[in-house]
């Protein structure tokens, strides 16, 4: 079983601190309503949970911060991710945070029925196999924990109001780049199947929604950055052209009247039994 991924924190944008940036702004663009469902799902204070694919660890950091009393061990198998994190949280290591470098999500390497709570934000999009990831997930989980997986689906992502029909032709072909490197930019409608077919029950499927008009247009730009097109114009996928003509309807998108971003990401829960 391959376990190759499409993601690379230093190749994905432009360059690697602009990456970085972009992700902590992902990490707030949504946390409001993320961390709401998390606790609908049955996250509480005290448990111990599961971090899959926590990169920089900016996620990780709310956690804690939010639940004082929870502990979390965190993996990646990005040795840099594990590096960047473990220097950011260095006060939380050893007493509520364990940081696991480089464990595989298909191969945790963790005891079983270990953990209250997982989570896989923005993580299956970039794997193979989910449904053996999750299989996974449910033998370290104990009996009655919850895996939440949070993702998204391209056909109801991101909205641009009014439309940019440019933007739709660049995500179509980071989506079929992806799909190379084993990326699934449309796995936002396989989630609760997923944790079915992976031996999970009471699986519960939400939307969750973040839009300009209540956090203003910046942190969109940057979350949903155009510089994160040119990797798909170096490899072959688009034109310079079809580049261009992104950024010419971005700019003009941006001049006019009363510009609306929405982002949408899909949110599972499943229970092992």
């Amino acid at each position: 079983m391959t376990s190759k991924v499409s993601y690379s924190v230093q190749n994905f944008n432009s360059d690697l601190e602009r990456e970085i940036q972009r992700l902590y702004l992902q990490a707030q663009i949504m946390w409001k309503q993320e961390s709401r469902n998390l606790f609908w799902f049955g996250l509480q204070d005290g448990m111990s949970v599961l971090e899959l694919g926590s990169g920089p660890g900016f996620i990780t950091e709310k956690l804690l911060s939010l639940l004082p009393k929870i502990s979390i061990t965190a993996i990646d198998t990005d040795p840099f991710m594990i590096d960047y994190c473990q220097q950011r949280l260095r006060n939380y290591i050893g007493n509520r945070l364990n940081i696991s470098c480089c464990a595989s999500i298909f191969n945790t390497g963790l005891p079983d029925n270990s953990f209250d709570f997982a989570i896989a934000r923005l993580v299956f999009q970039h794997i193979p196999n989910p449904v053996d990831a999750a299989k996974e997930i449910r033998r370290v989980l104990k009996p009655g924990g919850k895996l939440v997986i949070t993702d998204h689906d391209d056909e109801i992502f991101f909205i641009h109001e009014p439309p940019v029909p440019e933007y739709q032709i660049m995500s179509e072909k980071m989506r079929l780049a992806m799909a190379t490197r084993n990326g699934n930019r449309r796995i936002g409608r396989q989630l609760w199947r997923i944790l079915r077919d992976a031996g999970f029950q009471n699986q519960d499927l939400e939307i969750i929604v973040s839009h300009s008009d209540d956090q203003g247009l910046e942190i969109f730009t940057k979350v949903i950055d155009p510089e994160l097109f040119k990797s798909v114009v170096k490899q072959g996928w688009a034109t310079e052209q079809e580049m261009q003509n992104y950024l010419r309807a971005h700019d003009e998108f941006m001049s006019s009247p009363e510009p609306l971003m929405l982002l949408a990401w899909l949110m599972a829960s499943g229970e092992k039994p």
